[in-house]
């Protein structure tokens, strides 16, 4: 979704309640006003590019299964389905089924979407969790040892590596792992897509890519930080550069990343579709990418609905650690001048 409109609805909701009263429960009501914005838009606009579509699905249900589609059996079927009622009842009626958590069946696996997205949610959440603790392992030492010798080789080697993990896709590095492990040293199975080992190159796969995204900032965060007047004083008190890194420097760092944690959690799990798609992980990114090449817009919904969710749910876990970590944050917030 456009990052314009989800700021805009931000600044509307904030406006809203405005009045409504200061510090925490001001924040949890401009949260909750945001969070209905955004799945109205999203909704609305997920319900409209459907809509505009010239497939017909009830024409293709029958492609699936490989009839020919009886065009008065077509006519019932989407009179039954309420396919010929006016726009904004169907997506009044649609809507209230989501409310009730009925995403509708799947045309392509004839199984509810609330069921196939539960079972393949899992695989995703796997994926993601294994690739964040890979790329914390070696985001860490890369970014202190860029930020230590700046401007060094070790410093333009690190930046050289960061730029290359954005710039190769990461399908194109995918494959290049499984061809490398899987076919010519044969230390992976090509075939296996079950148990811990099937999750390892497509974790590494996703894990550069978030290397390549943090390692910089980190390295820029840690600079910044070193430069203050506490960072500063406590190094003049004679205190070792281990205890000055890990008492002054690095929570400091970690504060400034967070925010930006949700968003890349967010992306990492909408882009694991193309990585679960080459490793053949049945995550919730293989069922969209499923849906969408067999034209199953009931799958296709739900995918969106659900990514939209599980968006706004790490978004509030985020904010809520920067909250309790954050003691500037959240001072300001009960005094009522945080906004």
């Amino acid at each position: 979704m456009d990052v314009h409109i989800i700021a805009t609805i931000k600044v509307y909701s904030f406006l809203v309640i405005k009045e409504v009263g200061d510090g925490l429960y001001r924040l949890i009501l401009q949260r909750l006003v945001s969070i209905v914005g955004i799945l109205l838009v999203v909704t609305i606009g997920t319900f409209v590019l459907i809509k505009l579509s010239p497939i017909d699905p009830v024409a293709m249900k029958f492609n699936l299964v490989g009839a020919t589609p009886d065009p008065v059996l077509v006519a019932q079927l989407r009179e039954q389905l309420g396919l010929n009622d006016p726009w904004w009842q169907q997506y009044v009626r649609w809507l209230g089924q989501i409310v009730r958590g009925d995403f509708g069946e799947s045309i392509l696996y004839s199984m509810p979407v609330i069921t196939l997205l539960s079972g393949a949610l899992p695989n995703t959440l796997g994926l993601v969790s294994l690739a964040l603790v890979m790329g914390i392992v070696v985001t860490i030492p890369l970014g202190m040892l860029s930020a230590k010798y700046q401007d060094s080789w070790v410093d333009h080697g690190v930046r050289l590596l960061t730029f290359l993990a954005l710039a190769i896709p990461s399908f194109w590095v995918g494959l290049l792992l499984l061809y490398l492990f899987g076919v010519k040293l044969q230390i992976v199975s090509v075939t296996n897509t079950n148990g811990f080992s099937a999750y390892i190159l497509p974790a590494v796969t996703l894990a550069l890519w978030l290397c390549g995204l943090y390692i910089r900032r980190l390295r820029n965060a840690i600079l910044e930080i070193s430069r203050r007047p506490f960072v500063q004083g406590a190094r003049a008190l004679g205190l070792p550069e281990w205890m000055v890194f890990t008492r002054y420097i690095f929570p400091h760092v970690g504060l400034m990343l967070l925010p930006m944690m949700g968003v890349t959690m967010g992306a990492m799990l909408g882009g694991s579709a193309v990585i679960e798609t080459v490793f053949a992980i049945k995550g919730i990114g293989y069922m969209m990418v499923q849906g969408i090449m067999a034209r199953d817009f009931v799958l296709m919904q739900g995918y969106i609905i659900w990514i939209t969710l599980v968006f706004i749910i790490i978004n509030i876990i985020i904010d809520a650690l920067s909250y309790w970590l954050n003691p500037k944050r959240r001072a300001a917030i009960q005094g009522g001048s945080y906004e």
